[in-house]
């Protein structure tokens, strides 16, 4: 029988009624009492390492979520995190980043509903991803509905539905169905596979906004992150990616960012089929001035990995 560890973290999984609304307060062995559907699944231990909202996580609980993992990860088979739905994306692939060379599941899951609420998802989304915990899949995903997503293409779709996530631009790992896996594909690795040994790192550089283009914003907005410091900006523009270069010319603010030290990430709005530079002027020109494709990754995962390229400078 495998052994799992669960990391608790709060969420609305963890919520229960309050004053002012719903509030994470249930720990990760309370949240595994509602779930008799795991005994005699594994062996489960489990660690609160904090119990928040995850609109209010930071940067710095991503590094606490990794060196839990990290320390945990020779005593166990996989590692289960319970997390808010709101930034589970950013988690999944701030871990995906972290865990070099992970090769034991790490599953976060959530719920769009607390645990003791009629009706919720969250049972089923803890038994998926306690089966996913003890299959043979490698580094870090995202169990939730139906599916389970490799952790650096989740996204959140919905705000309520119970199917709240896709993947974005890449096949789901696999499809729970009668609460079994059905893999998609014959590659069972999340985020963070890779080879050589087992190692975390995560140092960041936070200093990193995402700026999107609305029809009409000028290039001047840029001066604020220059003169606040910032050192990576992802620019999320249209269609293919790029920056307008007509009356509304963002090419030589551009230019003056690049030159001053700042990494420029063009993103797209839209959110499948990626960036393509070569496709536009808009691209090709700022591609010269040295702004890089965010390719195929989701505004989440590109944010992150600019986090985690500055942070190794």
């Amino acid at each position: 029988m495998k052994k799992i560890l669960l990391l608790g973290t709060g969420g609305t999984i963890a919520c229960v009624p309050s004053a002012y609304g719903l509030v994470p307060q249930l720990d990760g062995a309370a949240l595994l009492q509602l779930v008799p559907q795991l005994d005699g699944l594994c062996r489960i231990d489990c660690k609160q390492i904090m119990n928040l909202d995850s609109s209010n996580l930071e940067p710095r609980h991503w590094q606490q979520m990794a060196e839990a993992v990290a320390h945990n990860y020779d005593a166990y088979d996989g590692i289960v995190i319970t997390h808010g739905t709101d930034t589970m994306a950013y988690s999944a692939a701030a871990l995906s980043q972290m865990l070099q060379n992970c090769r034991k599941p790490v599953i976060f899951t959530g719920a769009q509903l607390p645990m003791q609420a009629a009706g919720s998802d969250a049972h089923a989304n803890v038994l998926h991803a306690f089966t996913a915990a003890c299959s043979d899949v490698q580094g870090v995903c995202l169990a939730f509905g139906r599916l389970l997503i490799h952790g650096s293409c989740a996204k959140k779709l919905y705000t309520q539905s119970f199917d709240g996530f896709g993947s974005v631009n890449r096949q789901p790992l696999a499809i729970f169905a009668n609460d079994v896996l059905l893999w998609q594909t014959q590659q069972r690795r999340g985020g963070g596979w890779g080879s050589g040994a087992f190692s975390v790192n995560t140092k960041l550089e936070t200093k990193v906004a995402v700026v999107k283009i609305l029809p009409g914003t000028t290039p001047d907005i840029l001066d604020f992150y220059l003169q606040q410091g910032y050192k990576g900006l992802i620019i999320e523009g249209f269609g293919a990616g790029g920056v307008p270069n007509g009356s509304n010319n963002w090419l030589p603010q551009l230019q003056k960012a690049l030159q001053a030290g700042v990494k420029i990430i063009c993103a797209t709005q839209c959110l499948y089929d990626g960036v393509h530079l070569d496709t536009y002027p808009i691209g090709v020109l700022a591609q010269r001035l040295g702004a890089q494709s965010a390719g195929y990754a989701t505004i989440e995962a590109a944010a992150v990995k600019l986090m985690w390229e500055l942070g190794q400078e």
